[in-house]
C-alpha cells in the first residue's frame, strides 16, 4: 500500500500543478472562459488508470486483511472452543467436588449426631455406674456386717478387736498393727496354765494380761483359712528371739486338737516345735502323748507332747528364769537355751494371721 502511494503521489502532484498553472494563465488573460485542452486530456487518460490501480490494490490488501482476520478469528474460535471444553471439564469437576463436599457434610452431620447420642449414652452409663458402685458399696458393707471376721485387720492400731466366727460367740482378742492375732501370752506369771482339758478347749485368762485363746477357736480359724504362726521369745537377760512357721493348722476336738501342720520354718530361736507336729494335745486330765506317764502332770501345762517335749510354752512360770529344785517344768524352747531343761523363759507370745495378708 505504501509503495502504491509513492508511485501515485508524484503523478497526482504533477497533474494538479499543471492544472493550477493553466487556470492561473487563463485568469490573467482577457478571455477567462477558454479551456486548456492539455489538462482535460491528462485527467481523462490518468483517471481510469488511477481508479483501476487503486481498486485493484485496495481489493488485494483487503483480501489479505480479511484472510488475516479470518485466521485470527479462526484461532480465537479454536481457543474459545478449547477454553470452553476446559470450562466444561472444570465445571464437571467442581460439580463432582461439590457432590463430595455435600456427602462429607452429610457424614459430618451424621457423626455429630452420633457423637451427641454417644455423649448422652456415656453420661447415662456414668450415672448407672455410679449408682451400681454405691449399691455395691452398700451390699459390701452389709456383707461385712454379716460375714464373720475371723482375723485381725491387716493394718491399723494395735488393740483389742472383736472376732466373729461361725459356731463361736464373738470374742475380743489382741491384734497388732501388722495383722497378727495373739493366741497365747506369758510375761509375769499372773495366770495359772496348769489347767484341765475344758479350759484349754474354751480358753482362759485375761486378754489384757496372760491368757490362752482356746483350742476350739484356734481350730476354727486355721480350718477356715490357712494361717502362719509367729512365736516371740525372751530370756531373763533381756535377749529375744523368734520362730516363724508358714502353715499353722490345728485339728478338731475329735482329732484331739492335733498340731496338723507347721509349714516351713524361719527364725533365730531354732525349730523346737517340729517334733511336735502331728501330735495330739495333752492336759493333766487327758493323756494323748506317747510317754508311759502323762507329760502334762506335775504343772507342766497342756501341750502337743510326744515323748515328752523339746518345746513347752505353757509350762510353769519362773520369774527368776530357772526352775526350782531342778524341775524341768518351766517355759521351754530347747534349741534356744542349749536344751537346758531347767531354763525357763520369761516372755512368750504366740501369734497367728491369715497367709493371704
Amino acid at each position: 500500500m505504501k509503495a502504491l502511494l509513492i508511485i501515485l503521489f508524484p503523478l497526482i502532484f504533477v497533474s494538479l500543478a499543471s492544472s493550477n498553472l493553466v487556470n492561473a494563465v487563463q485568469q490573467k488573460s482577457s478571455n477567462p472562459i477558454v479551456e486548456n485542452p492539455c489538462s482535460s486530456y491528462r485527467v481523462w487518460v490518468l483517471r481510469p488508470i488511477l481508479d483501476r490501480f487503486v481498486k485493484v490494490n485496495s481489493s488485494e490488501e483487503l483480501k489479505v486483511q480479511v484472510n488475516a482476520m479470518a485466521e485470527t478469528i479462526k484461532d480465537l474460535q479454536s481457543q474459545i472452543n478449547c477454553k470452553g471444553e476446559q470450562l466444561v471439564e472444570k465445571t464437571k469437576e467442581i460439580k463432582d467436588q461439590r457432590g463430595k463436599v455435600n456427602v462429607l457434610a452429610a457424614n459430618i452431620k451424621h457423626l455429630r449426631s452420633e457423637l451427641v447420642t454417644a455423649k448422652a449414652e456415656i453420661k447415662n452409663k456414668d450415672k448407672q455406674i455410679q449408682f451400681n458402685f454405691e449399691k455395691i458399696s452398700e451390699i459390701t458393707e452389709e456383707l461385712l456386717e454379716c460375714k464373720p471376721k475371723g482375723f485381725c485387720p491387716s493394718e491399723g492400731p494395735s488393740g483389742i478387736y472383736n472376732i466373729t466366727m461361725r459356731g463361736i460367740d464373738t470374742f475380743g482378742i489382741p491384734c497388732n498393727s501388722k495383722g497378727w492375732l495373739t493366741i497365747q501370752k506369758r510375761f509375769d506369771g499372773s495366770e495359772n496354765f496348769d489347767r484341765p482339758w475344758k479350759d484349754y478347749k474354751d480358753g482362759f485368762g485375761n486378754t489384757t494380761g496372760e491368757f490362752f485363746i482356746g483350742l476350739e477357736k484356734m481350730h476354727h480359724m486355721t480350718h477356715e483359712q490357712p494361717h502362719e504362726l509367729y512365736i516371740a521369745l525372751r530370756k531373763i537377760d533381756g535377749s529375744t528371739s523368734y520362730a516363724h512357721y508358714k502353715d499353722f493348722k490345728i485339728g478338731s476336738e475329735e482329732e484331739s486338737y492335733a498340731l496338723k501342720a507347721l509349714g516351713t520354718y524361719e527364725g533365730t530361736a531354732g525349730d523346737s516345735l517340729r517334733v511336735h507336729e502331728n501330735k495330739k494335745f495333752t492336759t493333766f486330765d487327758r493323756d494323748n502323748d506317747s510317754y508311759k506317764f502323762n507329760c502334762a502332770a506335775d504343772e507342766y501345762g497342756g501341750w502337743w507332747y510326744y515323748n515328752c517335749a523339746q518345746s513347752m510354752l505353757n509350762g510353769k512360770y519362773y520369774k527368776e528364769g530357772h526352775s526350782r529344785d531342778n524341775k524341768t517344768n518351766g517355759i521351754l524352747w530347747g534349741s534356744w537355751h542349749n536344751n537346758d531343761w531347767t531354763y525357763s523363759l520369761t516372755f512368750v507370745e504366740m501369734m497367728i494371721r491369715p497367709k493371704t495378708l
